[in-house]
């Protein structure tokens, strides 16, 4: 199933705890916290206490209404999806370092199509070790399984099923305040592997060039120059390292890439903050077939709070993407993802938030002329029958517009959806 990162961020911030009080906020609204952040205590899931820890277990299940199952510009084929997402945390209680896991799964199932079922899932651990009132080293794990919707970029209409593919990884880095300085020095891996999938026609689709190795090492300091406001400057150096020599195509896909940037992060009035920031952003390849990409990093995020019921954020970014996909007009070493989007919260009662969203994205193909332009927007709401139970449910359409023939399409998402918590 192709669900935008519109729908994804509608589904799961819809799912914010309420309860039956008038439409009157008793806590302030935070420092740079939207209406759906906010602490309601009276609301909040208690979880299980064990010693220092408390877990927490969630239940939602629902059905979507897609329109669209396949994302194709033609002969639509709508159907309806089942779905079941189990959630477990476990979140440390300790005075001083910090410790928790997570569990959770996704699972879907069609009523008609069942060649698109998915059960997708992830397991992750993190910590923070407090070496001092100034300074800390944090960690995270990861691994999760996840499938490619039928509109992603690198997916073809002509496979029998979606690509499923695993991720793992992890996070390092270390955190110290010296003053109004402030430093933070950290290091990724994420290795991902995709499966074969069949072709329609007979045949296999072999995955196994698109599996590779993904390391990063970031560096930022930031000084506070004046109280709320921060200035800072950020170095990223990546490179990605796939498990073949070379893909199917005989081309050499290894890569090298940096980032520099620069910007300021604060509170721009009383009822706006965020951060902002500009540099360079690079990337060269092995393969001298391959175009590298030079251009303007660009990115942040903004939030007003309009009034103690209502927030508006809005956010902006800029990344290159790995990718494999050709489609006829040469081989592309990458795309230029620019997203714009903004979103609006609101709690029209105590047990009733409102949420809205918009975004466009561009993805601009780096080695051939393919441009895709993709409009999303969407609405939905959660109400909260009481601390442990509550509804959410929602609408989201997406419009694709390409110059490669026969991948642009619309589609329409309708959800509702049941969720229980201890």
């Amino acid at each position: 199933m192709k669900i935008s990162t519109l729908s994804v961020l509608a589904l799961a911030l819809a799912s914010t705890g309420l309860t039956s009080l008038p439409a009157v906020a008793q806590d302030d609204l935070q420092r740079g916290e939207t209406v759906l952040e906010r602490r309601r205590p009276e609301l909040e899931q208690l979880g299980i206490r064990a010693g220092s820890f408390r877990f927490l277990p969630r239940l939602e299940a629902g059905a979507i209404y897609d329109t669209n199952v396949f994302a194709s510009d033609a002969n639509k084929q709508d159907d309806i999806i089942w779905t079941v997402q189990p959630r477990l945390d476990i979140r440390s209680d300790f005075s001083a370092h910090a410790l928790n896991f997570s569990a959770s799964a996704n699972a879907g199932r069609y009523q008609d199509y069942s060649s698109e079922n998915y059960t997708d899932y992830a397991f992750q651990a993190d910590g923070r070790y407090d070496v001092s009132k100034s300074g800390a080293a944090d960690a995270t794990l990861y691994h999760r399984r996840n499938h490619e919707g039928r509109g992603d970029i690198d997916s073809l209409s002509g496979y029998v099923e979606p690509v499923t593919y695993t991720q793992s990884g992890g996070e390092v880095g270390y955190t110290q305040r010296f003053n109004r300085l402030r430093a933070r020095l950290s290091g990724t891996a994420q290795y991902s592997e995709y499966d074969d999938v069949g072709i329609r026609s007979g045949g296999i689709a072999r995955q196994g060039d698109r599996d590779r190795w993904e390391y990063a090492g970031t560096g930022r300091v930031g000084y506070e120059f004046i109280e709320g406001y921060e200035t800072f400057v950020q170095g990223t150096y990546s490179w990605t390292r796939h498990r073949r020599d070379r893909d199917f195509n005989n081309v050499n896909r290894d890569s090298d890439g940096y980032e520099i940037v620069g910007g300021v992060t604060g509170e721009l009035t009383g009822l706006i903050t965020g951060e902002l920031y500009a540099g360079y952003l690079a990337r060269n390849y092995e393969d001298s077939r391959l175009k590298d990409f030079g251009g303007l990093a660009l990115g942040g995020r903004v939030n007003w709070s309009v009034t103690q019921l209502t927030s508006i954020t809005g956010s902006l970014s800029r990344q290159i993407r790995e990718t494999s996909s050709s489609l006829g007009l040469g081989t592309a070493s990458s795309y230029e993802r620019t997203i714009v989007a903004v979103g609006v919260d609101h709690e029209l009662l105590r047990t009733l938030l409102l949420n809205a969203r918009a975004q466009y994205r561009r993805d601009d193909f780096n080695g051939n002329s393919r441009k895709d332009d993709i409009y999303t927007a969407g609405a939905g709401a959660t109400y909260q029958f009481s601390r442990n139970l509550f509804l959410t449910g929602g609408y989201t359409y997406e419009k694709r517009n390409s110059d490669v023939t026969n991948i642009g399409y619309t589609d329409n998402l309708v959800y509702l959806r049941l969720g229980a918590q201890m």
